[in-house]
């Protein structure tokens, strides 16, 4: 299908992906009642802590109890809450994520001739592993805008019934979040459209030199190879960069928003407290809503710009499900075998301006046999595509005879025409099956008398009974571990099987030598025989003596038809094909200089060059890792880190800040109501308010910076490692490539890598600005309170002693979810691959099936993960709830009795807000992925090293994939 660099699906995709959504009625139900019913109760425990301070401040103790148990019993109901939400969550958005993959290999199944030769398979399988997981990404976070909504209407509810005069600083925060967030929408969108699209064409070049890498071995390309990727990976790498500095600003600014609101409520609330408009527990429990709303704020503002990427991935994935094949399939059946195939006038052009066939006219009665001669480029092949109907003629019939008259083979239907018509195409093309189930192809209830009849007319018997398991025997992708004249054999023989009134041959012995030729042609001409219409297309004069008759084609028109000798006799171009030493007859003329060595295409050699304007360092690659990726060693990770550890540290000291600032602002607003607020300086209120501002400032740019300098350290790695690893591929010897499943190694090369980015961009991130912000607050609630420190931090031995128990079943769960999406591709790309073979034996229905239960196969292994997943992440925040319900049982008691300060109890409540926050929205581990990359590179190669020297001139234009390298030149 065309790839364009903006899809043109059009704006519908979110209302697509919706209604994909809200036909799972119970999911869908779940999340919206376990989103409303939980959060509607957790925007009531600042009201509780509220009342909590309002006692303890007031001296009396009595009721705190009931105020903790309040507590206790919102994070029970939340943690059931968040678990459902959760759980429900991942599952839509896996579910989704298998119905959409249906979708787009049923659609794929149904596309023509056309449509075939425009899709591209990397391509495809770039969608459908990169934009799909995209989209799951975003779907597994539906929940998110529901409960932040949630969130700020009963938390802007409850604030207007404390404050309607203090609930303008909420409001203007989030007018200024959605200011924010529509500003940026559209260059999100653009940006990662672009990206995606260069993602998929190196996606698409890597499976282009795995499915060929004969070809690059067999002319010493594989340097040239690697210096493609090069190139193209440093194009991705700027273009990457570039999006995520349209995403480090403006994400930065939704962080600090929140923030900002805290500061306005310090003052604002300060001065109200201090004139009485409200108490103490009134500005304490704002404080707790805002502080409530950063960590949604956080993740909400995450979960924009993934809806952003997720738009242009969404619509690439809704451009290839409407892909509609131009053919349409007819109604009529032929009610009995035919007896004639005519052509009348036939006029055929892959392209409206370069017609292919003109005027074609003959006929092949039953029992016939007519061979299809004619110089390279005549339209031999294209005559086969036709019978078929992979393409439609522009201009005139096409049709099958019967007793009863003829009929146009448009009017057939396409699955009763095709059963009509056997072909054997040129490219053989063998599933990674038995021998036994390639033969049987389209014919499950065939019996071992009848296959074994078959491969005896192919010739193909004595060697498949020479195999190790016989008719048993594996075969490897696309039947590599067979010889090429073996490969023809049994794709013959799968075409004799169905003993079709209508054999088309295309060149099926061309790879055999001439002994084995002449008895597969013996053995045809017997199980053929009969009232059969056969066509050959010839390309050995060998083929010629099953004719009866030949067509002799050239430039598309019918030159002459004939018997053999006739032919010989009168016809010039036929005396030509025949005429050389050699079998081949379908060359005229040599070819000339110019065709056989084309110019070097400009900038084959050059490397691309960064848009002219102002320097961007982040969107240059260190020198460091361009040094690291010269080296001929294998990578392992360690040493694929090295380069970047300089920007790791850097990102490492900003993250630190970014961690110290999240401290100290509730600190300084502790500060604030306890020197400021309760002795009634208002000029202490704003200093700390201008101190805290400063700071919001200054972290701004940190996260801002922090977000570019760990994108530049993840890209860099992915750089490097991508093309270590493709390089060593490049000179591994075929039998890995026997032994490892083309789908494996592009999985490994695409998916693990991305992954292994997205980790070190993300994972990595949000893992070390957890660790830093509970260590932080950990160390800031000792140094204010010890006793509310020891309260606040109980329940924290028990997440240490479950945290590993869930790494180790999440990685698990993880790795054979990898494993499982290894063999869905494999099956994606060989589907596509075998697509036409797939079509002309009707079975697009069994592989459509079989691939949906590979696929779902995946799936309920990565539900099983997300079980794990949606029980640990509520219980860290049932922690963080039951945590909050310690402080005020345990603080209150001492504010009441005097021992601490109100602005203590009150830093501890915002501090605690910020605690369990970062680890319970964190990501489970990815480091599984790490595992099948080194795997790859470690394997021994076959080729020493290239030592340093100059480069030998590329006359080669040959494709990486290319079967046809007769006019390419090393």
């Amino acid at each position: 299908m065309p790839i364009s660099l903006f899809p043109t699906t059009g704006p519908g995709w979110l209302r697509r992906l919706m209604s994909i959504c809200l036909s799972r009625k119970r999911l869908m139900t779940a999340i919206v009642l376990s989103s409303i019913l939980s959060i509607v109760l957790v925007t009531l425990g600042p009201l509780l802590t509220k009342d909590g301070v309002n006692q303890a401040v007031a001296g009396d103790s009595g009721g705190i109890a009931r105020v903790a148990g309040g507590l206790v019993l919102i994070a029970a109901i939340d943690f059931a809450g968040n678990y459902v939400r959760r759980f429900t969550g991942g599952k839509l958005a896996l579910d989704v994520q298998h119905s959409l993959r249906e979708d787009v290999f049923r659609s794929i199944q149904r596309l023509d001739g056309p449509g075939q030769d425009k899709l591209r398979t990397g391509q495809v399988i770039s969608r459908t592993n990169s934009d799909l997981q995209q989209i799951q990404q975003m779907l597994t976070m539906l929940p998110v805008p529901l409960t932040v909504v949630t969130y700020y209407l009963f938390g802007i509810t409850a604030m207007c019934w404390l404050s309607p005069r203090l609930t303008v600083v909420t409001v203007a925060v989030v007018v200024a979040l959605g200011a924010v967030a529509l500003w940026t929408r559209r260059r999100v969108f653009e940006t990662s459209a672009r990206a995606a699209n260069d993602a998929a064409e190196v996606t698409e070049h890597i499976k282009e030199v795995i499915d060929g890498v004969r070809v690059v071995k067999g002319f010493g390309q594989e340097e040239r190879e690697v210096r493609w990727l090069d190139r193209a990976t440093r194009g991705l790498f700027g273009r990457r960069m570039r999006m995520m500095r349209v995403h480090a600003a403006p994400g930065a600014t939704m962080l600090a928003l929140p923030v900002l609101g805290q500061i306005a409520v310090l003052v604002y609330g300060g001065s109200m407290v201090m004139d009485g408009s409200i108490d103490i527990g009134t500005f304490i429990a704002f404080a707790a809503y805002l502080t409530m709303l950063t960590g949604p704020t956080r993740v909400f503002a995450s979960y924009l710009v993934i809806a952003q990427r997720t738009r242009a991935s969404a619509e690439r994935i809704f451009e290839l499900i409407d892909s509609r094949p131009e053919i349409h399939d007819g109604t009529a059946d032929l009610p009995v075998s035919p007896t004639e195939l005519v052509f009348e006038n036939v006029g055929f052009g892959y392209t409206h301006d370069d017609p292919v066939l003109c005027d074609v006219s003959f006929r092949v009665g039953a029992g016939e046999t007519v061979a299809v001669v004619g110089p390279s480029g005549s339209g031999k092949s294209t005559l086969s595509l036709l019978i078929p109907r992979f393409y439609n003629a522009t201009s005139g019939t096409i049709a099958l005879g019967t007793a009863d008259g003829r009929t146009d083979i448009r009017e057939l239907r396409l699955e009763a025409l095709r059963a009509d018509v056997g072909v054997v195409f040129e490219e053989p093309f063998l599933f990674a099956r038995s021998v036994r189930e390639n033969i049987a192809y389209g014919h499950e209830g065939a019996t071992d008398e009848e296959i074994v009849a078959a491969a005896e007319a192919a010739g193909a018997h004595a060697f498949i009974a020479a195999l190790p398991a016989g008719y048993d025997t594996e075969l490897t992708e696309r039947g590599q571990n067979l010889s090429g004249g073996q490969r023809q054999r049994l794709a013959l023989a799968r075409a004799l099987l169905q003993r079709p009134p209508v054999l088309i041959v295309d060149d099926a012995t061309s790879a055999v030598d001439a002994t084995t030729e002449a008895a597969i042609h013996r053995a045809l001409e017997e199980y053929v025989g009969g009232d059969r219409i056969t066509v050959l297309i010839a390309r050995r004069r060998s083929t010629l003596e099953l004719a009866d008759r030949i067509v002799v084609l050239d430039g598309g028109r019918v030159a002459d038809i004939g018997t053999y000798a006739e032919l010989a006799e009168r016809s010039v171009l036929f005396q030509e094909l025949i005429a050389g030493d050699g079998d081949a007859i379908d060359a005229r003329t040599a070819r000339t200089p110019s065709e056989l060595w084309p110019a070097r295409e400009q900038g084959d050699e050059e490397d691309s060059t960064a848009p002219a304007g102002r320097r961007d360092r982040f969107a240059e690659i260190p020198p460091a890792v361009l040094a690291d990726v010269a080296l001929e060693t294998p990578p392992t990770l360690r040493a694929i880190l090295r380069p970047v550890r300089g920007l790791l540290m850097v990102a490492l000291g900003l993250i630190a800040f970014d961690a110290l600032a999240r401290v100290v602002v509730p600190v300084l607003l502790q500060r604030g109501i306890d020197d400021g607020i309760s002795l009634g300086s208002m000029s202490t209120v704003w200093w700390i308010a201008a101190i805290s501002l400063a700071l919001c400032a200054a972290n701004w740019f940190v996260y801002t910076y922090q977000t570019l300098t760990s994108a530049r350290a993840s890209e860099s790695v992915q750089y490097a490692l991508r093309l270590r690893s493709y390089r060593h591929l490049n000179r591994l010897g075929l039998d890995h490539y026997e032994k490892e499943s083309a789908g494996s190694l592009l999985t490994r090369m695409t998916v693990d890598i991305d992954s292994l980015s997205k980790f070190l961009q993300q994972g990595m991130v949000q893992g070390l600005v957890s660790v830093l912000t509970m260590g932080g607050i950990a160390v800031a609630m000792f140094v204010l309170d010890h006793r509310l420190a020891l309260a606040a931090l109980a329940p924290f031995p028990v997440i240490a002693l479950i945290t590993p128990v869930f790494r180790r079943l999440s990685s698990s769960a993880y790795q054979e979810a990898r494993d499982q999406l290894g063999k869905v591709n494999s099956s994606l790309r060989e589907n596509v691959a075998g697509l036409r073979v797939a079509q002309s034996h009707g079975k697009q229905h069994s592989t459509e099936k079989h691939f949906s239960a590979l696929s779902n196969l995946n799936r309920l292994i990565q539900v099983k993960g997300q079980r794990y997943i949606s029980l640990y992440f509520p219980f860290l925040a049932f922690c963080s709830e039951l945590s909050m319900a310690l402080v005020v049982l345990v603080g209150g008691h001492l504010v009441a009795s005097g021992s601490v300060t109100t602005g203590v109890l009150a830093a501890f409540l915002l501090l605690l807000g910020q605690f369990y926050g970062p680890s319970s929205s964190s990501r489970p581990s990815t480091t599984p992925i790490c595992r099948p990359v080194p795997a790859c590179v470690r394997s021994p190669s076959c080729s020493p090293p290239n030592r340093p020297g100059p480069r030998p001139p590329i006359r080669s234009r040959c494709p990486a994939g290319s079967a046809d390298v007769s006019n390419c030149g090393t």
